[in-house]
């Protein structure tokens, strides 16, 4: 089955070499990362090892996000031990620069893109990066990738992982292929054991699938005091009693959904203010023009002066902005949720012990979102009418604004430990 993959990815390249070129100079997506990612030029620059050497992996921005607790824990636990870390998505790589290798001290030794699912780009990725293992977080498995490491005898970690009933279902169609691509991995560790259960259904080794908790519960977080919020709210320009919403990573179609609910909410002397931060920046400026034809004052957060008039709403024009602000807001929506993406994560928010919304689509964050629900922490609108009733409720009940922030608050840090569970499975892989 393999060869009848390596053979179709290599059709595949062929067929694409002519439109190599064109791709290279017009589309800037993937000009940023095509020549790295085919392993032409990696950018790595790796010295003889001198200890053990970890190649850490992460699909995107969410995960790599995911990836911060597991990345620091390591260190902290062998301060000396190499991690080269590798994002496939540009915004990945530059997130990833922020968070580990742009800081001092820096968290990881390298950074470079995750190879193409090619046989040449990951050998000559791999054989540059020379790791004692390799650590996939949640997500982004390829045949040809765990092959090559399997031939070369590499241990390969999923951590993090889920499978969503969906996914299982499509797996068993191709029950063989799917029990042989699972089974290059050399351990897969679960956030529940919903998520172990499912595994075992592709036939896979019980010990080879393991429950260690979600590392998003590990995230840390910059503690924000009463004073601290008072400042971010005057540097914004919003009045100390203004009550704040936040829409937190929103797709196209929810912002439209927030525009209408501040049409139809009375406007009153003191608020709210909204602030959304979507979850590609690059499409603020469209939605300022959106929210400003329906004569609603907005403005990108790189734009505030201090002492200007609060807009009536303020779009978070950065990446890396989102998490902190979290700390001002009185109620958070989670986006991604009320269309179909699967939700984001919610954490952000509960870790300021803030209440939230979210929609009815949350298949990326279903165990956690359970938890917060459960707990008494976060509703859930099941259409565009009912989270605008639900945000003019809970606007006017400030009592269960603070019940249900600390009910979410209660969650995060009574289901830490994920990351402890995960390095001492390593510990006896002799990885760390």
């Amino acid at each position: 089955m393999i060869y009848l993959y390596k053979l179709t990815s290599l059709l595949v390249f062929i067929l694409a070499v002519p439109v190599l070129p064109f791709l290279y100079l017009f589309s800037v997506k993937r000009r940023a990362n095509l020549i790295q990612r085919l392993g032409i030029s990696t950018g790595l620059d790796i010295s003889e090892k001198k200890t053990k050497r970890l190649w850490i992996h992460a699909l995107s921005v969410g995960e790599v996000k995911s990836a911060v607790p597991l990345v620091t824990g390591l260190k902290a636990k062998q301060p000396c031990l190499e991690i080269i870390f590798t994002a496939a998505t540009a915004t990945g790589f530059e997130t990833a620069g922020k968070l580990f290798f742009n800081t001092t001290p820096t968290h990881v030794d390298q950074i470079a893109y995750f190879p193409y699912d090619f046989g040449f780009s990951i050998r000559r990725v791999c054989g540059q990066i020379r790791p004692d293992g390799v650590i996939l977080v949640e997500t982004d498995l390829w045949p040809n990738f765990l092959f090559e490491m399997d031939k070369k005898k590499i241990p390969v970690l999923l951590v993090n992982a889920r499978l969503s009933e969906r996914s299982l279902n499509g797996y068993l169609k191709v029950k063989s292929f799917a029990h042989a691509f699972f089974s290059n991995l050399t351990q897969i560790l679960v956030q529940t054991g919903r998520d172990r259960d499912r595994y075992l259904k592709l036939g896979l080794d019980g010990s080879k699938v393991r429950v260690t908790g979600n590392i998003k519960f590990d995230q840390p977080f910059d503690p924000v005091d009463d004073e601290t919020v008072r400042q971010m709210k005057t540097r914004l320009g919003i009045e100390p009693d203004c009550q704040v919403v936040l829409a937190g990573s929103t797709h196209e179609g929810e912002e439209r959904v927030l525009l209408n609910w501040l049409k139809k909410s009375e406007k009153k002397t003191n608020g709210p203010v909204l602030i959304i931060a979507p979850r590609d920046p690059g499409r603020t400026h469209a939605l300022i023009k959106m929210f400003e034809a329906k004569e609603i004052t907005a403005a990108p957060l790189s734009e505030r002066l201090p002492g200007t008039p609060c807009p009536d709403v303020i779009f978070v024009d950065k990446m890396g902005e989102l998490s902190r602000l979290y700390a001002i807001c009185d109620l958070a929506f989670v986006g991604g949720s009320l269309v179909k993406q699967g939700g984001h994560n919610p954490l952000e928010a509960a870790v300021y012990a803030k209440p939230i919304l979210l929609g009815p689509n949350v298949d990326d964050f279903l165990e956690i979102s359970g938890l917060l629900t459960r707990a008494g922490g976060t509703v859930t609108a099941a259409s565009a009418e009912a989270l605008m009733e639900q945000l003019d409720r809970l606007l006017k009940d400030q009592v269960l604004q603070k019940e249900m922030g600390e009910n979410n608050y209660t969650v995060f840090h009574s289901h830490s430990g994920a990351v402890d569970r995960i390095i001492r499975q390593m510990e006896q892989l002799s990885l760390v």
